[in-house]
């Protein structure tokens, strides 16, 4: 049995909805997370800068001692996972693989809508993956540069008109073109899944930060924690009391540290 830590990394807040994920399908694993809250959004920055943040993140991470690490983040995953999984030595688990496949086998119209960042949109990388399950499925993207800040800034609770509007305004697009199917393509808009829901309950709606738990039960099936009393670590890179009241949201009583400081 092994009591190494399960890595999770994204931009901010967006990557606590794959850690509470985690935590209820494997209570009983160590977690040590990490949001790059310093350079948020990523959604915007181009493919170099993206790649280097999220090599910094990696090494971070890799001061304790890791059996995997999730991408928790889609701008990273769609634009370098591939790469970063290419030359890592540990296992690097992503969320966008796991939310194309389920798109494309819950469609029944065929007609996919993907929600993301401008950086994730213009990889193509979700309609690419999506391809390959359902070759016969048409995709239709639509970037959301609002949203991340919106969320980050606590706006999806203090001002959830004015995040309702963006949100509807993005999707209408998509709305009209006919999907049975929506890809939450960032890992920040699962907060945002209740409110798509309420305006759309006939819409399949995908979460790209859960689904990337199950392969990493797959992933660990022989290689789980045994021990009654786990730790969990909560790091971002600047202003932790700024995060921590929308972190609060998505896991109560969560502490956070700033990188750099003691644990």
């Amino acid at each position: 049995m092994s009591r190494k830590y399960i890595g999770v990394f994204d931009s901010g807040l967006g990557g606590l909805t794959t850690v509470r994920s985690l935590i209820e399908k494997l209570p009983q694993e160590n977690v040590v997370f990490l949001g790059d809250t310093k350079n948020v959004p990523y959604g915007s920055k181009n493919r170099e800068e993206i790649l280097s943040l999220a090599c910094n993140n990696i090494a971070f991470l890799r001061q304790y001692d890791l059996k995997a690490i999730v991408i928790a983040c889609n701008t990273v995953d769609s634009n370098v996972g591939d790469k970063l999984r290419r030359e890592s030595d540990i296992r690097l688990l992503g969320v966008l693989d796991p939310a194309a496949k389920k798109a494309a086998e819950i469609t029944v119209n065929g007609r996919i809508g993907v929600l993301a960042t401008e950086m994730t949109v213009r990889s193509e990388t979700y309609k690419n993956r999506i391809h390959i399950y359902n070759s016969k499925a048409e995709v239709f993207q639509a970037a959301c540069p609002l949203l991340v800040p919106m969320i980050e800034s606590g706006d999806f609770i203090n001002k959830k008109e004015a995040t309702k509007k963006a949100l509807l305004d993005y999707l209408k697009p998509l709305i009209a073109e006919d999907i049975d199917t929506l890809v939450l393509g960032c890992t920040h808009y699962d907060v945002l899944i209740d409110m798509c829901k309420k305006e759309y309950p006939d819409l399949k709606i995908v979460s790209s930060s859960r689904l990337v738990i199950d392969d990493l039960l797959e992933y660990l099936k022989d290689d789980l924690n045994d021990q009654k009393e786990v730790k969990r670590l909560y790091y971002v890179s600047s202003d932790p009391d700024k995060f921590i009241d929308q972190a609060r949201l998505i896991i109560p009583n969560i502490n956070v540290i700033k990188t750099g400081e003691s644990d």
